[in-house]
């Protein structure tokens, strides 16, 4: 009977041991397992040196161009990406050219009618102004571009002006600068 229990007691004490071992060698590596879990976003459709016509009622109203495009749906929005960059150009009514602005990087958000563009954004309007920035938004639901970082105006004449955001009309004709500084040209009446 003491043989019985020995090897009960043996038996008890490989099994606790091997439970504890297998118990401490297991390790749960969070990223891993987010990795496992979380979904992969893929986008619905691809295309490389795409070019978009927007029109309304047989009238252009501007045109897109991109090196690689994305369209990714997910369940918070849905959105067309332009990782490398592109042009975008508006027409005025009469079919003329409105501005033209390109972009290393853009983004545009169905839902808010919201262009982001993004790195080493050059917007020129139908006047001659160029407008540099880092950051650049086109509210086309509200017919507004804006942006709130640094921004340069450069004029046809040379003259340059500098403003720590801006905001302007689709057109690029009524523009608003905060915190303005620059070279500015003045004739003399005498």
């Amino acid at each position: 009977m003491k043989k019985t229990i020995k090897i009960d007691l043996i038996y008890k004490s490989i099994v606790a041991l091997m439970g504890a071992t297998m118990l401490l060698s297991c390790e749960n590596n969070i990223k891993e397992v987010e990795s496992i879990t979380v979904e992969e976003i893929r986008p619905e459709v691809y295309g490389e040196n795409v070019e978009f016509i927007f029109t309304d009622s047989t009238r252009i109203q501007y045109k897109a161009y991109a090196i690689e495009f994305l369209e990714i749906k997910t369940e918070e929005e849905v959105y067309k990406e332009f990782p490398k960059g592109g042009n975008v150009i508006s027409y005025n009514e009469d079919g003329s050219q409105a501005w033209n602005i390109k972009a290393n990087y853009a983004k545009f958000i169905d839902e808010e009618q919201l262009w982001e563009l993004r790195n080493d954004v050059v917007a020129v309007s139908d006047d001659g102004k160029t407008i540099n920035t880092e950051l650049l938004y086109w509210d086309q639901k509200n017919q507004k571009i804006y942006s709130d970082q640094y921004v340069r105006i450069t004029k046809k004449d040379g003259q340059m002006i500098e403003g720590d955001s801006f905001t302007s009309d689709d057109k690029l004709n009524k523009i608003l600068l905060s915190r303005v500084s620059g070279e500015v040209f003045l004739e003399d009446s005498n």
